[in-house]
């Protein structure tokens, strides 16, 4: 699905890119999105899962670009309703933000 690039930058720096190859099988995924959360289509339980993933981490946008969020949203949000990723991915991200307050509030602390 990706390939390899490799290139040196000014001649000294050496650096690797991992375009797509083939675009099919992100543009059947997308379709599948779009069919579930705009259509109204019922899911398959791996196409529910990912929703469930995108909603959490809110990653809207990203999956639909130039949709507004709140048309999304709250399909996803049912889509995403008992779907044990999404609770995880939430608590992970929480707990990260925390973590991070954490870490700011002792930098200034400290200051």
């Amino acid at each position: 699905m990706l390939i390899e690039q490799q290139h040196r930058v000014l001649g000294l720096f050496a650096t690797r890119r991992y375009p797509e190859a083939n675009g099919a099988p992100e543009k059947e995924l997308r379709q599948r999105l779009q069919a579930v959360v705009l259509g109204g289509v019922a899911p398959d339980e791996r196409t529910a899962g990912l929703i469930a993933l995108i909603h959490a981490a809110k990653l809207h946008r990203l999956a639909f670009p130039g949709v507004p969020r709140k048309q999304v949203a709250d399909r996803m949000a049912e889509v995403a309703s008992g779907q044990w990723a999404a609770e995880s991915v939430r608590t992970a991200i929480r707990d990260m933000q925390a973590a991070m307050a954490a870490v700011v509030v002792a930098a200034n602390v400290t200051a």
